[in-house]
């Protein structure tokens, strides 16, 4: 057995209605004349449909930009934004999440150096659905809380992002409550001049804050029907040094590589067949928030493979487009904690298949520029995994624990759906749809002996399938009010079915010792959203959004009682899983950006999130429940940025980002480590602002940024992480074409 990692270095729906819209800028991309089929995706070389913007989206546009079957990731034009291939070029991201740092109403929640999940208004964890490709990320062991799954996506494999707030539960169906990331991966291109290309590329990046170095490089075969692409990275990155105040952050550093290749053939004239595999392999990555000297807890081990085979069809039947995609995403998990007084490595491992299937067709038809889209999908999961025990100082096998497994047996889970939308003008200047999907769950729960075992005389939980119904709906306007002004409003629910870890998971978690559950339903949310935009060409937008959010049937571990007791033996409390709790959220996101001169763009944005949740106490049954704000709920925030381009090849441009403190803590917050180390007397997350630079240019095929840091080096954290933002620090990224 090997010594610890980095720590080594150191010694790591019921159904309901959604009125939805937005309206579209001047310009924008309408559906295809009546029974004509509509050009392949933006995405494609052979008909590369103009792309929004990228300053529109960074104000806080609608997103129009297409994923499955090129179409909106949302009906319409849902409040959205994008992170074009340029800006992903300009912002010299570490990592895949930290691309969406600068995104309206996005704030990324890091409780490590090697994690980051964006919490999207007040939503977080198994709330919030992440794509690849169109692809789910999110599987049967999705935490409540944040996790690392995006971390783990190659950020120098990224094309673009594309991000949806709000429900999005009929399109995409279970998690999808609080908003949508969907990661497009870089597409290989046909040649367009009939004769072969054989492009290659690199990027290298450094950065000070933490010594890392990072280095991929891609090389492509281009044909007139023929394209492929493949993609290594290395990723090396050490111990993170926050503010001045701050210093050196031990247990943050660790390592990646990754590996890609994607490929797509053209069958025929109208049909696309493409293949694709992505592999990453993260080590050594630490758990900064629960590490100590001699008691630290490491991620030895992130593994995962996709695999994943996408048909495009023009023309097919009574269909415009149809679009088929089958995966397998192999997701895998091994936790270490060495405890070193005890001579002890306590070590977790899960494992998760997901296989998935999904049809989609759409259909323009001949009145009112109207179009249906309608599909089906099933996601199958299968979770494995064990604990063990092992000493550190003599290297030998594990003892096998099943009572300490968090998962017993080999749960599965199914999901199969059916969903429908449809759109249409409403006269000149306005637009509509309706859409739902119904949804079944089922999950199947091995016997559990677990309990039985460390509490001898405890009950054995039998075998049992969970079935759950989820359903969601839609239903939306936009008019335009005027040459400049737009007005849209939207009703929309979402569902989340409870996955393998409400279930089962058993152990210590956070501030207790969670029980497995049984008897949990499907959690539910209602969403009502106003706004409007005032766009004058390219020289001013504004945009201002409210939305209202009701979560029922919140799923959430309660204080319990297990064998008379409320306590462990070590004095952690009982917690169990249940449907206690409904939660409400208002959001507010504002946004604006002109252009004085053709070469300078100023740009500002702010969100507001204020929540609470209800909760009921049930070692008290006879108590009035409780108020409090959810969990993690993030402080206003925004930012102010300046980017000037004298000529096309450079830019320089100016970064002000800003927090308020957020002193609005749940109960579970104020028993987290990572936002109250000091607790009872926890004051909560003081507010912030931090100033970036950043410059670039490009000169034949060399392209550099360079990217100053945190200049007043401000000691600093994001709400709810468990690891400092970097002090001041300078990062370079080189990229060029071979």
């Amino acid at each position: 057995m090997s010594q610890p990692p980095r720590a080594r270095r150191a010694l790591l729906w019921s159904c309901s209605l959604s009125l939805l819209c937005h309206a579209l800028p001047a310009g924008a991309q309408e559906q295809p004349p009546a029974e004509t089929p509509p050009a392949e995706a933006p995405s494609s070389p052979e008909a590369p449909a103009a792309r929004p913007d990228p300053s529109r989206a960074a104000a806080g546009e609608t997103l129009v930009q297409s994923t499955s079957i090129p179409k909106p990731l949302m009906p319409a034009s849902r409040v959205g934004s994008e992170v074009t291939a340029e800006e992903l070029s300009r912002r010299p991201a570490r990592s895949t999440p930290e691309a969406l740092l600068e995104e309206e109403g996005i704030f990324v929640q890091r409780t490590n150096h090697a994690g980051g999940h964006p919490i999207i208004r007040g939503l977080l964890g198994h709330q919030v659905l992440v794509l690849v490709d169109g692809v789910r990320l999110n599987n049967a062991v999705t935490r409540a809380g944040p996790n690392q799954y995006l971390n783990t996506v190659d950020p120098f494999l990224v094309e673009r992002l594309e991000l949806v707030r709000g429900p999005s539960s009929v399109l995409y169906g279970s998690d999808a409550i609080g908003g949508v990331v969907n990661v497009l991966t870089l597409t290989p291109r046909f040649s367009s001049e009939g004769k072969p290309r054989f492009p290659a590329s690199f990027r290298a990046q450094a950065g000070s804050a933490d010594m890392s170095l990072q280095g991929s490089l891609r090389l492509g075969v281009e044909l007139p029907d023929t394209a492929a692409v493949g993609v290594v990275t290395g990723r090396d990155f050490n111990d993170l040094r926050g503010g001045a105040d701050i210093g050196v952050q031990r247990y943050t550093g660790y390592t990646e590589y990754d590996a890609a290749v994607k490929a797509r053939q053209r069958l025929s004239p109208g049909a696309i067949l493409m293949v694709q595999y992505q592999a990453a392999r993260q080590s050594d990555a630490p758990r900064t928030d629960r590490s100590v000297p001699g008691d630290f807890r490491v991620f030895s081990l992130q593994e995962r493979d996709f695999l994943h085979g996408q048909l495009t069809l023009s023309g097919a039947g009574p269909f415009h487009r149809v679009r088929v995609d089958a995966s397998a995403l192999r997701q895998s998990e091994r936790t270490d904690r060495f405890r070193i007084a005890r001579d002890r490595i306590e070590r977790e491992d899960a494992n998760v298949w997901t296989l998935g299937l999904r049809a989609e067709g759409e259909r323009g038809l001949s009145w009112n520029n109207a179009s249906l889209r309608v599909g089906a999908d099933v996601f199958h999961d299968k979770v494995t995994g064990g604990a063990t025990r092992g000493a550190i100082l003599v290297p030998g096998a594990f003892e096998t624990r099943p009572e300490l497994a968090r998962y017993p047996g080999s749960p599965t889970a199914l999901a199969t759906g059916l969903f429908g939308l449809f759109q249409m003008d409403l006269g000149t200047s306005a637009t509509g749809h309706v859409g739902a999907r119904a949804q079944l769950n089922r999950t199947h729960l091995p016997a559990d002996n677990r309990l039985e075992l460390q509490f001898p005389g405890s009950p054995v939980l039998p075998a049992t399938d969970a079935l759950a119904l989820g359903a969601a709906g839609e239903l939306g306007f936009q008019q335009r009010a005027s040459e400049d002004v737009t007005l849209f409003a939207n009703l929309g629910s979402g569902f989340r079915a409870p996955n393998v870890d409400d279930y089962l998971r058993l152990g210590a978690e956070g501030p207790g010792f969670v029980l497995p559950a049984r008897d949990l339903v499907p959690e539910f949310s209602y969403t009502g959203e106003v706004g409007g935009r005032f766009q004058r060409g390219d020289v001013a937008r504004v945009q201002a959004v409210y939305a209202y959010t009701f979560i029922d049937n919140l799923v959430t571990a309660v204080p319990t009682e297990f064998n008379g007791e409320q306590y462990t033996p070590d004095g952690l409390r009982y917690l169990a899983r249940t449907n206690a709790d409904n939660a409400q959220v208002h959001a507010v996101e504002l946004s604006g950006q002109v252009k004085p001169v053709r070469s300078l763009t100023l740009l500002a944005q702010a969100a507001w999130v204020f929540s609470s949740q209800k909760r009921l106490d049930p070692l008290e049954p006879a108590a009035p429940p409780q108020t409090e704000p959810f969990n993690k709920s993030p402080p206003l925030n925004g930012l102010v940025r300046a980017t000037w381009e004298p000529v096309d090849f450079a830019f320089v441009e100016g970064v002000f980002q800003w927090a308020a403190k957020q002193e609005r803590l749940s109960a579970a917050d104020r028993e987290d480590i990572r936002m109250c180390p000091e607790s009872p007397g926890c004051q909560g997350t003081p507010g912030w602002a931090a100033v970036h630079l950043r410059a670039g240019a490009r000169w034949r095929w060399f392209t550099t940024t360079l990217e100053l840091r945190n200049l007043t080096d401000a000691s600093y954290r994001f709400h709810a992480s468990g690891v400092d933002a970097p002090g001041r620090s300078v990062t370079l990224a080189l990229e060029g074409s071979l």
